[in-house]
Protein backbone atom coordinates (compact mmCIF):
# COMPACT_ATOMS: atom_id res chain seq x y z
CA UNK A 1 0.00 0.00 0.00
CA UNK A 2 0.90 3.41 -1.07
CA UNK A 3 1.88 5.78 1.87
CA UNK A 4 0.26 8.80 2.18
CA UNK A 5 2.13 12.07 0.92
CA UNK A 6 3.26 14.21 3.85
CA UNK A 7 1.56 17.45 4.66
CA UNK A 8 3.13 20.53 3.45
CA UNK A 9 4.51 22.64 6.06
CA UNK A 10 3.09 25.96 6.74
CA UNK A 11 6.45 27.27 6.97
CA UNK A 12 7.51 25.82 3.70
CA UNK A 13 4.04 26.99 2.28
CA UNK A 14 5.05 30.66 4.11
CA UNK A 15 8.48 29.93 2.05
CA UNK A 16 7.13 29.41 -1.64
CA UNK A 17 4.76 31.76 -1.70
CA UNK A 18 7.16 34.82 -0.47
CA UNK A 19 9.82 33.39 -2.24
CA UNK A 20 7.88 33.41 -5.29
CA UNK A 21 6.55 37.21 -4.49
CA UNK A 22 10.35 38.85 -4.49
CA UNK A 23 11.68 37.12 -7.54
CA UNK A 24 8.14 38.73 -8.88
CA UNK A 25 9.35 41.64 -7.96
CA UNK A 26 6.35 42.05 -5.96
CA UNK A 27 8.73 43.30 -3.12
CA UNK A 28 10.68 45.26 -4.69
CA UNK A 29 15.00 45.56 -3.81
CA UNK A 30 15.58 47.57 -1.05
CA UNK A 31 12.29 47.59 -0.02
CA UNK A 32 11.46 47.60 4.00
CA UNK A 33 9.41 44.50 5.32
CA UNK A 34 8.26 43.17 8.55
CA UNK A 35 6.88 39.83 9.45
CA UNK A 36 3.30 41.33 10.90
CA UNK A 37 2.72 42.77 6.97
CA UNK A 38 3.98 39.22 5.30
CA UNK A 39 1.56 37.77 7.55
CA UNK A 40 -0.79 39.71 6.68
CA UNK A 41 -0.02 39.58 2.44
CA UNK A 42 -0.01 36.19 2.25
CA UNK A 43 -2.70 34.71 5.26
CA UNK A 44 -0.44 32.78 7.36
CA UNK A 45 0.49 33.15 10.86
CA UNK A 46 3.18 35.48 12.25
CA UNK A 47 4.96 31.70 13.00
CA UNK A 48 5.60 29.87 9.73
CA UNK A 49 6.29 33.33 8.68
CA UNK A 50 8.93 33.83 11.06
CA UNK A 51 10.45 30.32 10.24
CA UNK A 52 10.04 31.33 6.44
CA UNK A 53 11.81 34.40 6.33
CA UNK A 54 14.74 32.85 8.63
CA UNK A 55 14.90 31.30 5.12
CA UNK A 56 15.32 33.48 2.69
CA UNK A 57 17.54 35.74 4.63
CA UNK A 58 19.81 32.17 4.70
CA UNK A 59 19.42 32.09 0.67
CA UNK A 60 20.24 35.51 0.15
CA UNK A 61 16.77 37.14 -0.75
CA UNK A 62 16.22 39.13 2.68
CA UNK A 63 19.20 40.85 4.55
CA UNK A 64 17.96 41.56 8.40
CA UNK A 65 19.22 44.93 9.14
CA UNK A 66 19.76 46.60 12.70
CA UNK A 67 17.27 48.70 14.35
CA UNK A 68 15.38 48.45 11.22
CA UNK A 69 14.05 45.42 10.27
CA UNK A 70 14.37 43.24 6.83
CA UNK A 71 14.71 44.31 3.91
CA UNK A 72 14.39 42.90 0.49
CA UNK A 73 18.01 41.75 -0.98
CA UNK A 74 19.53 44.15 -3.27
CA UNK A 75 20.61 43.72 -6.56
CA UNK A 76 24.26 45.13 -7.10
CA UNK A 77 27.26 44.58 -9.65
CA UNK A 78 29.07 42.81 -7.07
CA UNK A 79 26.21 41.14 -6.48
CA UNK A 80 24.98 39.90 -9.84
CA UNK A 81 28.71 38.54 -10.51
CA UNK A 82 29.07 36.72 -7.51
CA UNK A 83 25.38 34.62 -8.88
CA UNK A 84 27.04 34.46 -12.46
CA UNK A 85 29.86 32.84 -10.87
CA UNK A 86 28.22 30.58 -8.42
CA UNK A 87 26.12 29.89 -11.35
CA UNK A 88 29.18 28.47 -13.73
CA UNK A 89 30.75 26.30 -10.88
CA UNK A 90 27.02 24.78 -9.97
CA UNK A 91 25.78 24.31 -13.72
CA UNK A 92 29.58 22.59 -14.46
CA UNK A 93 28.61 19.76 -12.40
CA UNK A 94 25.13 19.61 -12.92
CA UNK A 95 25.92 19.15 -16.88
CA UNK A 96 28.24 16.96 -16.30
CA UNK A 97 25.74 14.47 -14.11
CA UNK A 98 22.97 14.94 -16.73
CA UNK A 99 25.36 13.68 -19.69
CA UNK A 100 25.71 9.97 -18.00
CA UNK A 101 22.08 9.77 -15.80
CA UNK A 102 19.63 11.60 -18.14
CA UNK A 103 18.03 8.86 -20.89
CA UNK A 104 17.05 8.90 -24.48
CA UNK A 105 13.53 10.52 -23.52
CA UNK A 106 14.70 12.51 -21.19
CA UNK A 107 17.23 14.56 -23.51
CA UNK A 108 14.44 14.50 -26.27
CA UNK A 109 12.13 16.63 -23.22
CA UNK A 110 15.11 18.93 -22.94
CA UNK A 111 15.25 19.61 -26.69
CA UNK A 112 11.54 20.28 -26.89
CA UNK A 113 12.26 23.01 -23.72
CA UNK A 114 14.85 24.50 -25.24
CA UNK A 115 13.02 24.65 -28.82
CA UNK A 116 10.29 26.29 -26.51
CA UNK A 117 12.97 28.87 -24.92
CA UNK A 118 13.80 29.94 -28.53
CA UNK A 119 10.47 30.63 -29.51
CA UNK A 120 9.81 32.34 -26.71
CA UNK A 121 12.48 34.72 -27.46
CA UNK A 122 12.18 35.33 -30.92
CA UNK A 123 8.46 36.52 -29.65
CA UNK A 124 9.98 39.36 -28.43
CA UNK A 125 8.13 39.09 -25.10
CA UNK A 126 11.32 38.88 -22.98
CA UNK A 127 9.03 38.49 -19.51
CA UNK A 128 7.62 35.10 -21.28
CA UNK A 129 11.04 33.85 -22.12
CA UNK A 130 12.65 34.44 -19.19
CA UNK A 131 9.79 32.24 -17.41
CA UNK A 132 10.21 29.55 -19.97
CA UNK A 133 14.12 29.60 -19.53
CA UNK A 134 13.72 29.26 -16.10
CA UNK A 135 11.59 26.19 -16.37
CA UNK A 136 13.69 24.53 -18.87
CA UNK A 137 17.52 25.25 -16.85
CA UNK A 138 15.15 23.75 -13.75
CA UNK A 139 14.23 20.93 -15.68
CA UNK A 140 18.10 20.50 -16.74
CA UNK A 141 19.09 20.48 -13.27
CA UNK A 142 16.51 18.33 -11.99
CA UNK A 143 17.81 15.85 -13.97
CA UNK A 144 21.38 15.54 -12.43
CA UNK A 145 19.47 13.61 -9.98
CA UNK A 146 21.55 15.00 -7.63
CA UNK A 147 19.57 15.69 -3.96
CA UNK A 148 22.17 18.36 -2.56
CA UNK A 149 22.84 19.98 -6.19
CA UNK A 150 19.37 20.38 -7.40
CA UNK A 151 18.11 22.41 -4.18
CA UNK A 152 21.37 25.08 -4.29
CA UNK A 153 20.44 25.06 -8.49
CA UNK A 154 16.69 26.29 -7.79
CA UNK A 155 17.27 28.83 -5.32
CA UNK A 156 20.43 30.08 -7.85
CA UNK A 157 17.70 30.20 -10.55
CA UNK A 158 15.35 31.75 -8.46
CA UNK A 159 18.16 35.02 -7.53
CA UNK A 160 18.88 34.85 -11.77
CA UNK A 161 14.96 35.42 -12.43
CA UNK A 162 14.54 37.79 -10.02
CA UNK A 163 17.79 39.97 -11.70
CA UNK A 164 16.70 39.55 -14.73
CA UNK A 165 13.45 40.70 -14.63
CA UNK A 166 14.28 43.70 -12.37
CA UNK A 167 16.21 44.79 -15.38
CA UNK A 168 14.09 43.96 -18.13
CA UNK A 169 10.56 45.22 -16.86
CA UNK A 170 9.72 47.33 -19.54
CA UNK A 171 12.20 46.06 -22.78
CA UNK A 172 11.44 43.75 -25.81
CA UNK A 173 13.63 41.14 -26.62
CA UNK A 174 17.07 42.49 -28.31
CA UNK A 175 20.06 40.91 -30.18
CA UNK A 176 21.87 39.78 -27.94
CA UNK A 177 19.51 38.68 -25.11
CA UNK A 178 18.59 35.48 -25.86
CA UNK A 179 21.09 32.81 -25.94
CA UNK A 180 21.37 29.45 -28.13
CA UNK A 181 21.31 26.78 -26.02
CA UNK A 182 22.63 24.66 -29.21
CA UNK A 183 26.04 23.88 -28.27
CA UNK A 184 24.96 22.74 -24.47
CA UNK A 185 21.88 20.27 -25.69
CA UNK A 186 24.26 18.73 -28.43
CA UNK A 187 27.54 18.02 -25.89
CA UNK A 188 24.56 16.52 -23.68
CA UNK A 189 23.32 14.37 -26.49
CA UNK A 190 26.36 13.33 -27.31
CA UNK A 191 27.34 12.24 -23.65
CA UNK A 192 30.20 14.78 -23.49
CA UNK A 193 30.88 16.07 -20.28
CA UNK A 194 33.83 18.13 -21.25
CA UNK A 195 31.65 19.91 -24.65
CA UNK A 196 28.94 20.18 -21.91
CA UNK A 197 31.14 22.37 -19.40
CA UNK A 198 32.48 24.29 -22.54
CA UNK A 199 29.21 25.28 -23.75
CA UNK A 200 27.92 26.61 -20.18
CA UNK A 201 31.36 28.51 -19.13
CA UNK A 202 30.14 30.07 -23.19
CA UNK A 203 26.86 30.77 -21.95
CA UNK A 204 27.89 32.52 -18.30
CA UNK A 205 30.61 34.38 -20.23
CA UNK A 206 27.95 36.08 -22.64
CA UNK A 207 25.54 36.90 -19.92
CA UNK A 208 28.32 38.60 -18.24
CA UNK A 209 29.29 40.44 -20.84
CA UNK A 210 26.03 41.57 -20.95
CA UNK A 211 25.66 43.61 -17.85
CA UNK A 212 28.36 45.97 -18.92
CA UNK A 213 25.42 48.14 -20.90
CA UNK A 214 23.01 47.42 -17.48
CA UNK A 215 25.47 48.64 -14.95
Amino acid sequence: MLSEPEPTRASDAAHTVLREMIVALRYAPGELVNELQLSRDIGLGRMPVREAVARLAREGFLSVVPRRGMVVASMSLSDVVGMLEAREVLEVGLVRQVCTRASKEELAELDGLFAEVDRAGASGDYLKFLEVDHRAHARLAELSRNPYLFPLAETLLMHNLRFWRYCHQNRVVADGHVQSHSTLLEAVRRRDPDGAERAVHELVTSARAGLQGLF
